[in-house]
């Protein structure tokens, strides 16, 4: 469980203290293996078969989660790919330090969608993920054969380390008679890890050399956040192992690469095609690791657009000395640069890195992924590993951007994370500033439309758009952030990744100075553009809908038309002050109406939205 009293008194205090101390706060908390499979068409799966409906597997089993292996509906990733039956576990390739391959399973106290367990108890401790494997058949192999699981595992890597009285447990299924559970392995949480450890568990009793046997990995953890990080690696069921020489014949792509332009991870389009050379990197980067001997190693990358592909020429070669080794290969791009005369107003380019050595698992040999230019700049790589937060009535975030075009502003993405408290009560305003010498000065707009946090149930590092009141035109240096209204830790996602924190995210506490912070990464806040764009604003979280309401001014209800149907809403309203004075969540059904009970005369301002989609934002005055 997490000393979150701790954390809150020390929080309080500088709170209190400001004239003298500052406190920030960060707490320990994709490559995207969905988009990662896209690369990665070998067919290297243990035999399989069909009984009853229910899968059986073959051995050997083997799962390095380079690819995404969980139940999936997505047509786009293979059934031949499933190895486990539920899906609590996280894939990503972001969280852990050091694996062994490309990608890792995570369990955490986050559920399947994303969302705590228990969101409502700040201290809640107790059972979270499983994974569970789909059923192996053992049937023709008895004690002697030296059948064995193989796996690693990591306490908290990049994110956060489970504490002493957490836990990491290995069960197997016995389908004898009933079917019954046995755990065979445990270890309790500890200090924060930043390699891998092997474990390796005999299965050579007869009630487990059966068909139909199945093994899981559960944990125990602070069931309320982003909590409690235990990484898989590289898990295998397999026979004639012999733990006296047992050895990889591997060598996998380590990291995902995130970007080839210059500071960002995203930029709009319309600004990046100004001066393309400029805005792009000299160099490629890219991470692997050969777990086996020295292997002689080739490497390479393209590029593609839509249908058009560009592989690059020069190739690396590696071949030697990189027998048990962790490589970082950086190789010249050669002036090249995304074609500005693809698109108009935005593009997406795949960028993949490969090698080409003969090993065991060809699945893990490339990484990919999109670099994206939209309508927003991102320093972030869209993962969160752990949470940012000032804890102050008051207090201001900026966040500093350097705009290539003069451009007009409409409103933040920002993610939430979900850290011990539940703050989608708690308003914030969102605020500009212009530039004072490197650092946050006058603030170039006021915005009265007050909102709150968001959490979402539909995955992991859900991004929420925040419209300013009005669109503004900005230019140069700009600030983007918020400035809250309770005395509680607004935890915005924090991509450990990558730092582009340093000199660009700054802090101020009521009665201070701005302070420039001190904490690494890149905090998950992205300010959205026109970007050239003729038509509405290209955001997914912006209306789909056209909502009226009527009568405003009002007296005893209102009524709104043009709801979704059947899709949950949630209606927010909130005093001048920004304090939330009545909210409620419903089923759309077109039209609606609503009780302005508990309202006392005044204006007011009203949000209506779903979880992707801001539907109405209006002022509204109860006589």
């Amino acid at each position: 469980m997490k000393s979150l009293l701790r954390f809150t008194l020390i929080a309080l205090f500088a709170s209190f203290s400001s004239a003298v101390f500052a406190q920030e706060i960060e707490s320990d908390l994709l490559f995207d293996a969905k988009k990662n499979e896209q690369f990665q068409k070998e067919r290297e799966f243990p035999a399989r078969v069909n009984r009853g409906g229910e899968t059986i597997l073959n051995l050997p089993f083997f799962d390095d989660f380079s690819r995404y292996s969980l139940p999936t509906e997505d047509p786009n990733i293979p059934l031949e790919w499933q190895m486990w039956t539920d899906s609590y576990a996280r894939i990503n390739g972001t969280l852990a330090a050091s694996p062994l391959t490309l990608g890792v399973a995570t369990l955490d106290g986050l559920d399947e969608t994303g969302y705590p367990y228990d969101f409502t108890d700040q201290y809640e401790q107790g059972p979270a993920d499983t994974l569970t494997s789909l059923p192996i058949d053992l049937s023709l192999f008895d004690g002697s054969d030296n059948v064995y699981l193989v796996f690693y595992y990591e306490r908290g890597g990049l994110g956060n380390a489970p504490d002493e009285d957490d836990s990491l447990y290995v069960d197997f299924y016995s389908p004898f008679g009933a079917g019954q559970w046995f755990q065979k392995w445990s270890i309790d949480g500890g200090d924060i890890e930043q390699t891998f450890t092997q474990v390796a568990i005999p299965i050579n009793e007869a009630e487990f050399l059966l068909e139909g046997f199945k093994f899981r990995f559960r944990n125990d953890a602070t069931i309320s956040g982003n909590y409690d990080h235990w990484h898989l690696d590289y898990v295998l069921v397999d026979q004639n192992i012999n733990l006296d020489n047992f050895q990889f014949d591997e060598v996998s792509m380590q990291y995902p690469m995130n970007t080839l332009i210059n500071v960002y991870t995203s930029m709009p389009w319309t600004h990046y095609i100004t001066n393309p050379e400029a805005f792009m990197k000299d160099d490629i980067t890219y991470q692997y690791r050969n777990l086996g001997e020295t292997e002689n190693i080739t490497s390479g990358w393209k590029f593609t657009y839509e249908n058009q592909e560009w592989d690059f020429q020069d190739q690396v070669f590696d071949i030697s000395g990189n027998a048990n080794l962790e490589v970082t290969k950086t190789a010249s791009l050669n002036g090249y640069f995304f074609d500005p005369s693809v698109t108009d107003t935005c593009a997406t380019f795949g960028v993949k890195a490969f090698h080409k050595p003969t090993d065991a698992h060809l699945m893990n040999d490339s990484t990919y992924f999109e670099q994206v230019f939209a309508n927003y700049y991102a320093y972030d790589d869209g993962s969160a590993e752990r949470a940012y937060a000032v804890q102050s009535a008051g207090a201001n975030i900026g966040v500093k951007y350097q705009l290539a075009i003069e451009d007009t502003l409409y409103g933040l993405l920002i993610n939430w994370t979900p850290y011990g408290n539940d703050n989608s009560l708690d308003p914030f305003l969102l605020r500009v500033w212009a530039d004072n010498s490197g650092s946050p000065g006058s603030q170039i707009v006021e915005n009265f439309n007050s909102y709150t946090p968001e959490y979402y149930h539909d995955g992991y590092d859900v991004f929420t758009y925040y419209a300013y009141d009005n669109p503004l035109p900005v230019s140069g240096t700009i600030y983007v952030g918020w400035v809250q209204s309770n005395n509680v830790l607004y935890n915005v996602g924090n991509d450990k990744n990558i730092d582009n924190n340093t000199g660009r995210l700054f802090f101020q506490l009521p009665n201070g100075n701005w302070q420039l912070s001190e904490v690494t990464g890149s905090v998950m806040v992205r300010p959205v553009f026109r970007s050239g764009k003729t038509g509405p604003v290209g955001v997914e979280e912006l209306s789909k809908n056209a909502i009226r309401m009527f009568p405003n001014p009002a007296e005893e209800q209102i009524t709104l038309a043009g709801l979704p149907l059947n899709e949950k809403v949630l209606i927010e309203i909130y005093d001048i002050s920004g304090r939330l004075a009545k909210t409620e969540r419903l089923f759309g059904n077109e039209v609606v109406q609503y009780s302005l009970n508990g309202l006392v005369s005044g204006t007011y301002f009203i949000n209506v939205k779903t979880e992707t989609s801001v539907l109405l934002r209006d002022k509204l005055i109860v006589r």
